[in-house]
């Protein structure tokens, strides 16, 4: 996977913010906030970029990473819940349940992170707050994470 160099001029942003690459993009972020929760929830709801940066002075730093991240992973997972409303709610070209049940534990996940994002308040994280509970969503959030990217690779790195 190469990362993306960063645009200079209107064409390169353009040719980086067509639908394919949006979905793209947001389609990885995803994936890859899955395992950061997961580790998170693991480490029982501790941030990874707090576990990471444990420094008490840098906490406004990380404290606005998080606020971005989240809000960005609220971003992702709407786009791609708008892209697969309007694409007849298909994922990887079918209506498969597992598919469908994957893809919406990915997006509203974001969705939930997007929210605290804005709010400051996990709304998953205060109506189940225990680490059997955290422990269990860890490893929802790894399969699904993995699920979904095998499932996309199989299908030609497309979910719509």
């Amino acid at each position: 996977m190469e990362i993306p160099k960063i645009p200079k001029t209107a064409e390169e942003l353009k040719a980086h913010t067509t639908p394919d690459k949006l979905e793209y993009y947001a389609f990885l972020w995803s994936e890859a906030r899955l395992a950061l929760g997961a580790v998170a929830l693991l480490a029982g709801g501790i941030p990874v970029v707090r576990l990471v940066i444990p420094f008490g002075f840098l906490s406004g730093i990380t404290g606005l990473i998080l606020t971005v991240a989240w809000i960005i992973s609220g971003v992702a997972s709407a786009y791609l819940g708008y892209r697969w409303y309007i694409g007849g709610r298909k994922i990887f070209g079918a209506e498969e349940m597992k598919d469908t049940i994957a893809f919406l534990v990915s997006t509203v996940s974001g969705l939930n992170l997007g929210i605290t994002g804005l709010s400051a308040k996990n709304i998953g994280m205060t109506i189940f707050s225990a680490q059997l509970i955290y422990s269990l969503t860890a490893i929802l959030y790894i399969t699904t994470a993995l699920y979904l990217y095998w499932r996309w690779n199989s299908a030609g790195k497309k979910l719509f």
